[in-house]
């Protein structure tokens, strides 16, 4: 008989037959004996009402062999908090899946980029500027925190090893200050933020270490590296303040990194790129890290010649047309300073970039540690276009540009 032609019971019937025969096929390897048994034997029961169209029995073995099914996996009777750890782990993996090839959350380290995305900046204050809970409350949704640091001991700074950074994958940042005889100070801010010549905390003034540094022959990174080994040796003493002030988060941004499976990348954009296969003194990676992530504007792409004019940057004979390169040069507002002619692009010199060669500069081109140093980013390196700042609300928020 055609299938439309049969009762609805039927119908119902011969769905639950597929049903639990796939049932049977699907779970037969871990179904234990006695309940494979119990539902083989419901299957014949049902054929045998369904041969002679009972429909009382069909509904009563219905019940029987939904139930059945229902009892008869070792999982079938979890609690909620498995199916809650079930839909937690998934969620992990579906998080991990975009994270992997599609949107990438970054947190822009310093100020290369500034104004148009900032790093963590630190502002130095006197005295304890920790305001009351609410106040601490506003400032988070802002991305501000507060430090105040007091020495609770008295001793001289290792000279061996004066400041280590800590964190847990990538998280909880802080670091300590060592002393000769063993003891250590916790600081909740990250090294930079503690080291940076414009930017810090103000330790360097509070335990007396000035460094000489000639900033015309090494990066703005590698200036740090020198105020960490001129703590050694300082003497510090209980209740001493050794930091304080304010630190406002680096903004988070989203990366693309879906874009340049589909397109070729664009001058003038904001993109992330990693270090891995850039060789340069200048490139300051500790070996055992391997590579970074760094986040610059794209100001040239294969076939491009560029050359820096101070305050403009010129591609193929002619000031850059691209907005956020016109921005840096226009030297008004926040971008006050425009491009600056370093090393490879000492002002009379010109690049020409070859093919899968692409060239990174800073919108704060001289605190920017970036392709002027070290040379072109090989293609194989680029992560993506920068998306989107999405914390903290404020400043950037929004379409990066």
């Amino acid at each position: 008989m055609f299938a439309f032609l049969l009762p609805r019971y039927m119908k119902q019937a011969r769905l639950l037959h597929k049903g639990v025969t796939r049932f049977i096929h699907y779970k037969r390897d871990i179904l234990p004996p006695d309940k494979l048994q119990e539902i083989t034997t419901l299957r014949t029961s049902l054929e045998d009402a369904m041969r002679v169209r009972d429909r009382s029995r069909i509904d009563a073995l219905t019940k029987e062999i939904n139930g059945a099914c229902e009892k008869a996996l070792p999982d079938a009777g979890r609690s909620d908090l498995a199916d809650n750890i079930e839909v937690f782990f998934v969620a992990i993996v579906v998080a991990f899946g975009i994270r992997s090839y599609i949107l990438q959350p970054f947190k822009i380290p310093t100020g290369s980029m500034q104004p148009t995305l900032y790093g963590i900046v630190a502002n130095p204050t006197e005295e304890d500027s920790t305001p009351g809970l609410f106040r601490q409350a506003a400032d988070f949704v802002t991305g501000r925190s507060h430090i105040h640091v007091v020495s609770d001991h008295t001793g001289t700074i290792s000279n061996r090893q004066p400041l280590t950074e800590h964190g847990v994958m990538g998280f909880f940042t802080h670091c300590k200050l060592h002393f000769e005889d063993g003891h250590s100070i916790r600081i909740w801010a990250p090294m930079a933020q503690l080291i940076n010549s414009h930017y810090n905390l103000g330790l360097f003034e509070r335990v007396g270490a000035y460094p000489e540094v000639d900033r015309s022959k090494i990066t703005p990174d590698m200036i740090g590296q020198r105020y960490v080994g001129a703590l050694g040796g300082r003497m510090v003493t209980k209740g001493q303040v050794i930091a304080s002030g304010t630190l406002d988060t680096g903004d988070h941004v989203l990366v693309n990194k879906f874009a340049y499976h589909f397109r070729r990348p664009t001058r003038g954009e904001v993109f992330v790129f990693t270090t891995k296969n850039i060789r340069s003194a200048y490139m300051n990676v500790p070996a055992e890290q391997g590579s970074q992530h760094y986040i610059k504007r794209l100001v040239g792409v294969p076939g491009d010649t560029l050359e820096v004019r101070p305050p403009a940057l010129w591609v193929n004979g002619k000031p850059a047309e691209e907005t956020g390169m016109q921005r840096v040069a226009s030297m008004q507002g926040l971008y006050n300073r425009g491009y600056g002619a370093l090393l490879l692009l000492s002002e009379g010199r010109q690049v020409r970039l070859k093919d899968e060669e692409y060239w990174a500069m800073g919108d704060n081109s001289f605190n920017s540690s970036d392709s002027r140093y070290w040379g072109s980013v090989p293609e194989r390196n680029l992560v993506g276009p920068g998306l989107f700042c999405y914390f903290p609300f404020g400043r950037n928020w929004g379409v990066i540009r």
